[in-house]
């Protein structure tokens, strides 16, 4: 009995989890933003195509999650009501040579927008030596292997921004909709003044 109580529970979150992501319309910026003061070396930049490693896996595992999302090169080319994902790089850490090289990192910006307008922003950081094969992996596959995890990082926390940012929008329509407040005046206090009888 508990069983089955677990699953239709189970399944009555899925089913409101799809109707809601149902009702987003996303856009994701491909290729990724590169930050003009991020660290990056330019044998790196130039063969591993980090921009767009990471642009692209944020796309996939964001329409995973909400199917019919979809891509732009540019946010101002956004249609108004939109929410759009961008991600900037603000760190890609790696030398040349694989896995022999040290490890690589790569630190990111996440922002949703909407109508221009930030309502949620995260910093993510993932770093990776190439795994178990890491020894027979050049650089750019670890850097794609990284990508591949921040994609999946940044479609986690999506719904948890929207959810915050419905919330707070919901909040702050609520206060502008109440009246202001009536200021009420308490009544003058008697004047218990001793009065001269002679007057």
């Amino acid at each position: 009995m508990r069983t089955n109580l677990f699953l239709l529970t189970g399944l009555l979150g899925l089913c409101i989890a799809h109707a809601v992501n149902a009702d987003e319309n996303i856009v994701v910026v491909v290729p990724a933003l590169l930050d003009p003061s991020a660290p990056i070396g330019d044998k790196v930049k130039q063969d591993c195509a980090v921009d767009t490693s990471v642009g692209s896996e944020v796309f996939l595992r964001v329409s995973e999650r909400y199917p019919g999302t979809e891509q732009t090169r540019s946010p101002e080319q956004v249609a108004p009501g939109k929410i759009v994902v961008k991600v900037t790089l603000v760190g890609v850490l790696g030398a040349g040579g694989g896995a022999w090289s040290g490890a690589k990192s790569i630190t990111i910006r996440a922002e949703v927008l909407q109508n221009a307008k930030v309502i949620g922003t995260r910093n993510l950081s993932r770093q990776s030596s190439g795994g178990a094969f890491g020894g027979f992996s050049g650089t750019c596959a670890i850097m794609e292997r990284i990508a591949v995890a921040l994609g999946r990082d940044v479609a986690g926390w999506l719904p948890i921004a929207l959810t915050m940012a419905k919330h707070e929008s919901s909040s702050s329509d609520q206060t502008a909709s109440q009246p202001p407040k009536e200021e009420r005046t308490s009544p003058a206090a008697p004047d218990n003044t001793p009065r001269d009888p002679k007057q």
